[in-house]
């Protein structure tokens, strides 16, 4: 192809792109119906979406949707849940190829009450679609206290009589103090904390109940309150073997959001049984290849059969086995981000997803696109990643002067961006 008809594909390009933008906006966004969650739901649908608008970890709603995944023969329903993401207008928000639908927390004991009619309220010995003991169920309730976005539903939780403000306020200091003398505001709601032991007093006697109503009520919202929960404060019980994971990837230039969910879900179930102790040591010495694998997969298992190849423990290995070549989705990385506190993840993430115009460039190809400079705004709805980016089988490559004009200038030309093929290249 020569210069001259390049420039006027080039500039058919460009034509398209504002067009684009004009009637879809930055965003692959479907519309979608209200999503209806008391405290927290979406607003409704508007067109005031502006293309220079960004999804940030604030304007996202994750909404987590039943499935019954039973036989048609079954006599029971048999649910598992999988997750919807939705901006600020309530459109859904449409992810990167090959994303998991689940949580991290998904491959854990959520299966274990998969077939209650009230899989999300259930409590009886133990609560929720986590199956918290009571601990940690009365825990999750004083932790959706000090967040806004479940502030109303958690206060159900509790009764409201003399002495209640003090004690929620007391606690939030007690926090503080831990997070300055620690580095863990987690460490308030653990056994021994006399602020959590005062707010505890004002639980509701009807606890029980009031977790079972909100199950069936408030499913999407209460379901994401005990998945942060978990995410937030049960994973710092044993922070210092989760930081081992981490940095035992990190030693062996392997990010930690670079580990698939399945895999993560694992670590979490180990976690759930008995603490993250050990799993450093199985991942050491290994290549990202290597642990994102199905013989990873049943080194863990074999490891720890009394996680994995025991009672609902089987259906966590099933899990696993099942989908450890699936990828992180918004809904996974926001977990991620909470449980290791790094909330850089989540924004990486969500400014990688700008580029997500037609689903056909992935996470790794975003990254790439961002790390050279490349505004998503010239991302057209049909632009392959190949004519984004330099093709690294030929000789020639962009200079890094041109590459830094490139990065300086908010108003380059898609010639800046497109290399010149070699004719028989089209």
């Amino acid at each position: 192809m020569n210069k001259e008809k390049l420039l006027q594909k080039i500039e058919k390009i460009k034509k398209s792109i504002s067009k684009h933008l004009l009637r879809t906006g930055i965003f692959a966004l479907t519309a979608a119906a209200p999503v209806h969650t008391a405290g927290n739901s979406p607003k409704a649908a508007s067109d005031d979406f502006s293309p220079e608008e960004s999804l940030t970890a604030e304007n996202i709603f994750i909404a987590p949707e039943a499935v019954n995944i039973a036989p048609e023969n079954h006599p029971n329903p048999i649910y598992e849940f999988t997750n919807k993401v939705y901006d600020k207008n309530n459109r859904e928000v449409k992810d990167f190829a090959n994303v998991t639908k689940y949580s991290l927390w998904d491959c854990s004991y959520k299966r274990e009450v998969g077939n209650e009619k009230n899989p999300v309220g259930v409590a009886k010995t133990f609560y929720g679609s986590l199956q918290f003991n009571r601990f940690n169920a009365e825990n999750m309730a004083i932790y959706g206290l000090l967040d806004p976005s479940y502030e109303n539903l958690a206060s159900k939780f509790f009764v409201k009589k003399a002495g209640f403000s003090k004690a929620v306020e007391n606690f939030k200091k007690s926090a503080q103090n831990y997070e300055k003398k620690f580095g863990d505001d987690n460490l308030v709601y653990h056994i021994g904390s006399t602020a959590r032991k005062v707010l505890a007093h004002y639980i509701s006697p009807n606890f029980k109940t009031i977790f079972q109503k909100q199950g069936l009520e408030n499913t999407q919202q209460f379901l994401n309150l005990q998945r942060a929960y978990a995410s937030a404060v049960y994973c710092s019980f044993d922070a210092k073997n989760l930081n081992k994971i981490v940095s035992t990837l990190e030693n062996a230039n392997i990010k930690p959001e670079q580990v698939n969910p399945a895999i993560w879900g694992m670590f979490l179930a180990k976690h759930i049984k008995g603490g993250f102790g050990g799993i450093a040591n199985l991942i050491k010495g290994k290549k990202l290849s290597q642990i994102n694998s199905l013989a990873f997969v049943n080194a863990v298992a074999n490891k720890y059969p009394d996680v994995f190849k025991e009672g609902s423990g089987k259906e966590a290995y099933k899990f696993a086995k099942e989908h450890y070549k699936e990828t992180h989705s918004i809904t996974t990385m926001k977990e991620l981000s909470i449980i290791l506190k790094r909330p850089e993840i989540l924004d990486n993430y969500l400014k990688c997803l700008s580029f997500n115009q037609n689903g056909t460039i992935n996470f790794e190809q975003a990254q790439e696109l961002v790390a050279n400079g490349v505004p998503p705004k010239l991302v057209h709805h049909d632009a392959k990643f190949a004519d984004l980016l330099p093709n690294k089988n030929e000789k020639t490559k962009i200079s890094s002067v041109t590459l830094n004009k490139i990065k300086a200038n908010k108003n380059l030309t898609m010639n800046d961006l497109i290399k010149r093929k070699k004719s028989k290249s089209r």
